[in-house]
């Protein structure tokens, strides 16, 4: 009968995994090991006899897959955390003699927690993961997107998102038995806070157009020192003071809100001011101290005794002796305004017949 070999040789047992398609390079050779569940892993013999043979036994906890007989094995580990299981080797040489089984304890690992969550945003706002189960893993792109974006690897903050964009977001865990896990986030476009105001005259109104996203409020940025009001809802200015410039700002209230400012003008009304003199029936009377030129003079209310008046001068022809006419004056400038004056004509005096004494 044939005795085991004295000379068997030392029997290294080194382990080594693969995770998410990437080898990490472990080695042990302790006789109680760790492995993640679901893992394929190789298990070899250094150093061997390439003459002998080498029957491996597992007790449970997984599959032997390959190389049975050989100096190096193939186990497939199944899906429960259990353990240990005990693996072990035995040796026959080339004389048919057999050495002392050597055995490793393996225990499963459950895999890290890759479960995170990233919310849709903004454009421009702050938009992290939260919800991390396994911290100290990175963060990526998968796939990588081909504009200039970029990711925080700790935070999954992105930077310089496009708005109407989805990005896939990977997270990588960095444990002993590390896993990873797929978001999708999109990057929502910020309201269109774009609005028109136009300069307008004093008093006139001025409500804001081409609002393009309504339902927003406008507010005047920075507020004036006076008694102006804005309604909210229409842009529309009280009380702005002639020669003011206001700054309004609109911000919509949508899921991403956005503002925008516009500045206004009041203009000045044209000075209307001019001056009639109260004269004698038929002289010379025309319009004096025309403050803004090139308007029109018309009577208000028009007279019944068939006068008439100059529309450029302000002359009266027909004048009634007696009669007091009040005559306006209309501008024809980009802010327009009118004004009236009454002008008097004297009573012609009555005389008699001349007597002889």
């Amino acid at each position: 009968m044939k005795t085991k070999s004295k000379f068997l040789k030392i029997i290294t047992l080194s382990l080594l995994f693969l995770v998410s398609n990437t080898i990490i390079a472990q080695s042990s050779t302790s006789p109680t090991q760790l492995v993640c569940i679901g893992s394929t892993e190789p298990y070899l013999l250094n150093p061997s006899n390439p003459t002998s043979n080498y029957q491996w036994v597992l007790s449970s906890g997984g599959t032997i897959i390959s190389g049975q007989g050989s100096d190096a094995i193939t186990i497939d580990w199944n899906m429960v955390v259990s353990g240990p299981h005990t693996l072990s080797v035995t040796e026959t040489d080339a004389n048919g003699c057999e050495g002392l089984p050597k055995t490793v304890d393996v225990t499963l690992n459950i895999l890290d927690d890759a479960t995170f969550a990233l919310t849709d945003y903004c454009e421009g706002a702050a938009n992290s993961a939260t919800a991390i189960i396994t911290t100290g893993g990175g963060f990526t792109f998968n796939p990588l997107p081909t504009g200039t974006e970029t990711i925080n690897a700790t935070t999954g903050e992105i930077t310089g998102g496009v708005a109407g964009t989805s990005y896939s977001v990977e997270y990588i865990t960095a444990g002993f038995c590390p896993d990873n896990s797929l978001q999708s986030v999109t990057v929502n476009a910020l309201d269109n806070a774009t609005f028109a105001l136009t300069d307008y005259c004093e008093g006139a109104a001025n409500s804001a157009t081409a609002i393009i996203t309504t339902g927003g409020g406008f507010t005047f940025n920075p507020l004036p020192t006076g008694t102006e009001t804005i309604n909210a809802t229409t842009g529309e200015i009280t009380g702005g003071v002639a020669g003011t410039s206001y700054s309004v700002e609109y911000i919509t209230a949508g899921f991403c809100p956005d503002n925008s400012i516009a500045t206004v003008t009041v203009n000045n009304l044209d000075d209307a001011s001019f001056v009639l003199t109260d004269h004698c029936v038929g002289s010379v009377n025309s319009a004096t101290a025309i403050a803004t030129v090139g308007g029109s003079f018309v009577f208000n209310p028009i007279p019944t005794g068939g006068e008439s008046i100059d529309p450029v001068t302000g002359e009266i022809t027909g004048g009634i002796s007696g009669v007091s006419y009040t005559v306006e004056y209309y501008t024809t400038g980009v802010c327009p305004s009118s004004q009236t004056q009454n002008v008097l004509i004297y009573t012609t005096p009555a005389t008699g017949p001349i007597y002889h004494n």
